[in-house]
């Protein structure tokens, strides 16, 4: 018989359809990955162009304090000791690349140069999604964008901000059919991340869930409220952690951080401008601002309080503000969403201005500034208007997060978030467009050409000067370099350059008086010191720092003048008043400078130069017992306190007790070589002792 061959199944080809569709599948990333390309090659070129300044090494702002916390956590301090003040993310990320790559400039730039790339192709993927294959130019505007590049080349948390929104956008962008529960809940993680780089990001939330429900509802028969509560999910088990970590050290529970009232106030008081403004006039750090936060509330309340106590109390300030003066608040708030939506970059610390001058790559993409990318928004949202449905979530969270803004206080890098959004509708805008000149249907781009300009024009709009951020920036550039005694002439000059940016710049002023009296140019030093005072009559510590550089020029009088005023606006700070006890003493007012070192003594009583000044003056009041005693108090809390011996052998040579005099001014010596005072008395000393000899 013969056999049988079994049938083998014949191979298809596949259909047509999913041969095209795999193609353009192939094309689409393609694109995507020539996007994240061209973004991560610009960013490299950034950092070798900005590799030749004389501040690339120097962290400088919030950039200083993310470089030492980072260095903290790196060398085994993960937990941390207090309620998280600064959104803790980005430290906790460069502290991981400290410990595999270490924490050269250089490295960290071009680890944000890859992450900035990633931002770039997250929104070209949002793009294609919503416009299809040309929408990736949202991307690829966000590459060639001058301040993305240069916030992604900052030592700041700006470019993680930038790529957990990218990401957000682009899971938001997917059709609702392609929405799958994980998907849910992976966007609502990271919202989380994003609120841990940026606080004020827990706003969008709300549209966010608003959108899901939305979609839900559109879409009759799918789960409703599954998506929403998976969204809610993610982000919670992305913050909750942080929340039981800080009621962990602090004993309170915050989400992410506890500078809401503070920062709250700073945009909200009589007097805010919009921008950022200390709440002690001169004091811009970040520690600064926490320990004026909590010195001034407790000041005010009476008694210690807990980091939420703090913000509680800066808060009811600003809400007690805005009820007694809701139309100045009202104002207020225009001025700051003006700002928000304005072409000047403000920035904080380090200017976009001030690293051009040194990168070609930032100025031949000058052009391409937030007004005109704000009128390529607004292009897009007229043009796609009939496409709300699938859009409107885009609307929604820029709204929200402009008011996010706008309800504390504006710096470009704070309202960066918005750039993505606006690049998006952008690309829909260019999209658009693209077709309508293809149909030759140009009657349809007047509107929205009259809007594009609007927006131009509006963006555009004088509201604030921005040559005071390049001065800020060569101000930080110079507080920076002064901490190095070696560099005192390099920071002199960026003073000078902050000054000629901004010659009535009050913080320049006292930096350079700084520098100039450390390096003993005493007469140079006190005509800046008062120039600061001109400008700001009420800041204390410039007034300190004139009294300070008058005592050195051997101008007692106007010193003890300068150190009451002082301590008229500062009267806890034990620093001036044991300047001012000193000047006394010098004077040969010994009970006037008495009463203040008693003082100073009374609120920080184990202030060693206090404690040795007080026995300077009770010498000079022939009360020797008294003063040996302080003396040895000063040395027990301080054995090293070269004045401390030094005075004390005076004190005991006076009496005749030369031989226990000795052994005092030889430590004298031995801790401060240069003391010539100690010197000589121990010259004269021994002198007495080989005479008695």
């Amino acid at each position: 018989m013969p056999k049988h061959r079994k049938k083998e199944p014949r191979l298809e080809p596949p259909p047509a359809a999913a041969t095209r569709e795999k193609s353009a599948e192939g094309r689409l990333w393609t694109v995507v990955l020539g996007v994240w390309a061209v973004a991560f090659c610009l960013r490299c070129l950034y950092v070798w162009q900005i590799e030749r300044v004389a501040f690339f090494d120097i962290r400088i702002g919030d950039g200083e304090a993310y470089h030492l916390w980072a260095r903290r956590i790196a060398g085994g301090d993960w937990l941390g000791k207090d309620v998280f003040y600064q959104a803790p993310l980005y430290p906790y990320v460069l502290a991981v690349f400290y410990r595999t790559a270490g924490d050269s400039a250089t490295a960290v730039r071009l680890f944000q140069a890859f992450i900035g790339a990633g931002s770039c192709m997250l929104l070209a993927i949002a793009g294609t999604s919503l416009f299809g294959r040309l929408g990736a130019i949202a991307g690829l505007g966000l590459a060639i964008y001058p301040p993305a590049i240069f916030l992604d080349g900052l030592i700041d948390k700006s470019s993680l901000v930038t790529f957990f929104t990218s990401a957000l956008l682009a899971i938001s962008a997917l059709a609702p059919e392609r929405m799958t529960m994980r998907r849910w809940f992976g966007a609502g993680m990271i919202l989380g991340l994003l609120a841990l780089t940026r606080e004020n990001a827990l706003i969008l939330l709300a549209p966010i869930l608003a959108w899901i429900m939305f979609a839900a509802f559109m879409n009759a028969g799918r789960a409703r409220f599954a998506p929403a509560l998976l969204f809610t999910a993610g982000c919670a088990l992305v913050l909750l952690p942080v929340g039981l970590r800080n009621m962990a050290v602090g004993g309170e529970f915050h989400l992410t951080t506890s500078q809401f009232g503070p920062n709250f106030y700073i945009g909200n008081h009589a007097g805010a401008g919009g921008t950022y403004e200390g709440i002690v006039a001169g004091h811009g750090s970040v520690a600064d601002e926490r320990e004026d936060a909590t010195r001034l509330a407790e000041k005010a309340v009476g008694r210690r309080l807990s980091p939420g106590e703090v913000s509680s109390y800066w808060a009811e300030r600003s809400f007690a503000y805005i009820q007694s003066q809701p139309i100045d608040w009202l104002k207020l708030l225009a001025r700051k969403l003006a700002l928000t939506f304005n072409s000047v970059e403000l920035s904080d610390t380090e200017s976009q201005d001030v690293y051009a001058a040194s990168a070609w790559i930032l100025r031949i993409f000058q052009p391409f500034d937030f007004g005109l990318l704000l009128g390529m928004a607004a292009l897009g949202i007229v043009l796609t208007g009939g496409s709300w449905r699938r859009l409107w979530f885009l609307y929604a969270i820029g709204v929200a997060y402009a008011l996010s803004v706008a309800l504390f206080y504006v710096f470009a890098r704070y309202r960066f978030p918005l750039v993505p959004v606006l690049m998006l509708l952008a690309g829909g805008g260019i999209v658009t467009t693209i077709d309508l000149v293809r149909q030759r249907r140009f009657q349809r781009l007047a509107a929205p050409a009259g809007a594009a300009l609007f927006a131009i024009l509006f963006a555009h709009l004088s509201l604030d000067d921005g040559r005071t951020a390049s001065a800020t920036h060569y101000l930080s550039i110079a507080i920076a370099l002064s901490k190095d005694p070696a560099r005192a002439e390099d920071a002199l000059g960026f003073y000078q350059r902050a000054l000629d940016q901004d010659p009535k710049f009050p913080a320049a002023h006292l930096g350079l008086g700084a520098v100039l009296a450390r390096i003993g140019k005493h007469d140079e030093a006190i005509a800046h010191y008062r120039a600061a005072i001109a400008l700001w009559p009420d800041y204390g510590e410039a007034h300190y720092n004139l009294g300070m550089a008058l005592a050195a020029a051997g101008r007692q009088q106007e010193a003890e003048l300068e150190y009451r005023e002082a301590l008229r606006l500062r009267p806890d700070d034990p620093d001036t008043r044991f300047a001012l006890g000193k000047t006394l003493t010098v004077l040969n007012k010994p009970d006037l400078a008495l009463e203040q070192f008693q003082r100073g003594l009374a609120s920080s009583p184990n202030e060693v130069k206090s404690i040795v000044g007080l026995g300077v003056v009770l010498t000079q009041l022939g009360r020797p017992d008294e003063a040996i005693r302080q003396y040895e108090l000063a040395l027990k809390l301080d054995p090293d306190n070269a004045a401390a011996h030094n005075n004390l052998g005076w004190t005991l040579a006076s009496q005749g007790r030369v031989a226990e005099a000795v052994p005092h001014f030889e430590r004298a010596l031995a801790f401060d070589p240069n003391y010539a005072n100690a010197k000589q008395n121990l010259e004269e000393a021994r002198r007495v002792l080989s005479r008695r000899r």
